[in-house]
């Protein structure tokens, strides 16, 4: 293979022999020697000439194959919503000639033809040689052909996003513009499809549902799931109930993650521990600086008398009446009952291009990092049970479900020396052990978070879900590891050495997803 450096130097040096007249050259009778330099010189020019020529126009080719596949695709799309075959032809020229960019040969012809259910488009260009054409070939024909089946399957996508603090910069801005592309390749700039939803999942330490879901009955409502009271003395009393006998302060929309084994699995929210408990980090005792959570005075709201020791302290319900949460920015999230709840609400599956680009457009970078519900979440939006149904059955004909998840860090979690043993998280304190992890260590936590990241990847990959993963300035082996064993495949993976790559692997999985549905 020549390098570019090679054949730009070849192709000017073919373009001033043309110029100085090789054909006369060639047939100058004058001596031997020139004579059987010349002869020699004619199978060089013609293998050397061959290669490079066939090799440039067997890029114009896959390129024109690329734009064509895409332009196939687009007037399927507008077939299905529209039955305007004119309009069909529009979009595909205009799709065709943006994947092709003004460099492109001139002289392209393009023609879709429209079979019931089948989009056939063929295109030709007639290329220039460099080199042959000392030889008297000057041009070379290139064609490709794209058959699409408009009826040939729906696609329900969700992307699991990183929007952890060390997303910030440049990180995010890459990953709005990555995503948003994806999102308009998808829909092929068109408002909506018959055939595409798209759904998102921003996260960070928890993931975000939304506070209108306040009242679903799927989030619970009372003590029903046995993780639901666990902070506080009084087991009768709900987490809402807390919640509003503070000022100043509501529910975030963040939740926790079940208790084992429906933090693997997508079992329908029916009630006790598979209903969604509301995320509610309680307040730390006021008496040292190893509770990093401390919002309340432990003896404030209507408490009569100081608490007896740190446990007391943490689980007493008087300091929360009528008292007003500190709730400022501090180690990396915000203080209060909402602490970790820091990333923007999930998209649903939608139709409508519109809706998932203003979401992905408000993703913000801050807080920690929780691989493994913001994974199950995936799942969830793309499962036709609740919390979320927009999803189609497991069993639908001709409909994939893809989940393309993007991490730039492992999994997070901070072990402590006080009563709590951890940080507050997703998964509570692991003191109240629902992790099950074999220790309180930082190591051993973040361990047992990538054991049931795992274990989820391959549950959900089990129940029919195709998963694109993405690791983003990754040098962690472990992390690496795992993200490699969720994707459904290993060109289906992508290592990224930083976000300038993010466009590039989101614009192939689109292509390769949009490609599912060419037939030939």
């Amino acid at each position: 293979m020549f390098s570019g450096k090679s054949l730009n130097f070849l192709v000017n040096f073919s373009r001033r022999l043309n110029r100085s007249g090789l054909r006369k050259f060639l047939t100058d009778r004058r001596g031997a020697v020139v004579l059987l330099f010349g002869l020699t010189l004619i199978p060089i020019i013609g293998f050397v000439g061959g290669a490079i020529d066939y090799a440039y126009a067997y890029r114009t080719r896959a390129k024109m194959q690329n734009a064509l596949d895409a332009a196939a695709l687009a007037a399927g799309r507008v077939l299905d919503v529209s039955t305007s075959e004119s309009d069909a032809q529009e979009a595909a020229l205009k799709v065709m000639e943006a994947n092709l960019g003004s460099n492109f040969p001139a002289g392209l012809t393009l023609n879709i033809s429209i079979s019931g259910t089948v989009v056939t488009a063929t295109a030709n260009v007639t290329v220039n040689t460099y080199i042959l054409g000392a030889l008297g070939i000057d041009t070379f024909p290139v064609g490709a052909t794209s058959t699409v089946n408009i009826a040939g399957g729906t696609f329900e996508v969700v992307m699991v996003l990183d929007n952890s603090g060390s997303m910030a910069g440049s990180k995010i801005s890459s990953l709005r513009t990555a995503a948003s592309n994806l999102v308009n390749i998808l829909f092929s700039n068109q408002q909506s499809s018959a055939n595409v939803t798209i759904g998102l999942v921003p996260f960070a330490m928890a993931v975000n549902v939304g506070t209108q879901y306040s009242n679903a009955s799927w989030m619970d409502q009372t003590p029903g799931s046995s993780i639901h009271s666990e902070h506080f003395s009084n087991a009768n009393r709900s987490r809402w109930w807390v919640l509003n006998k503070m000022n100043n302060v509501s529910w975030g929309g963040c939740v926790e993650v079940r208790p084992a084994p429906h933090d693997v699995d997508d079992t329908p929210a029916t009630g006790g521990d598979s209903n969604f408990v509301p995320l509610f980090a309680p307040d730390e005792p006021d008496s040292s600086s190893s509770y990093p959570n401390d919002y309340l005075d432990d003896s404030g709201g209507t408490c009569k008398k100081p608490p007896n020791n740190d446990t007391q302290a943490q689980r007493r319900l008087c300091k929360y009446k009528t008292a007003t949460p500190n709730t400022s920015l501090a180690f990396g999230t915000r203080m209060g009952p909402n602490w970790g709840c820091d990333s923007n609400p999930v998209q649903e599956l939608t139709s409508n291009s519109g809706s998932i680009v203003t979401s992905i457009n408000a993703m913000q970078a801050y807080g920690g990092t929780n691989i493994h519900t913001a994974l199950m979440w995936g799942w969830r939006l793309l499962s036709p049970g609740e919390p979320f149904s927009e999803g189609k059955p497991y069993n639908e004909p001709n409909n994939t479900k893809i989940m393309i998840l993007m991490s730039d860090g492992a999994n997070w979690a901070l072990g402590t020396s006080t009563h709590n043993e951890s940080w507050y998280s997703a998964y509570g304190y692991h003191a109240q052990n629902r992790l099950g992890s074999s220790s309180g260590s930082t190591a051993a936590m973040r361990a047992t978070m990538n054991t049931r990241t795992a274990q989820s990847c391959t549950n959900a990959k089990a129940a029919g879900v195709v998963i694109y993963s993405l690791a983003l300035e990754i040098t962690d082996q472990t992390t690496l590891d795992m993200l490699e064993a969720c994707a459904t495949s290993s060109s289906r993976f992508f290592t990224l050495d930083n976000s300038n790559q993010l466009d590039d692997a989101f614009e192939a999985i689109a292509q390769e997803i949009s490609n599912l549905r060419i037939t030939g």
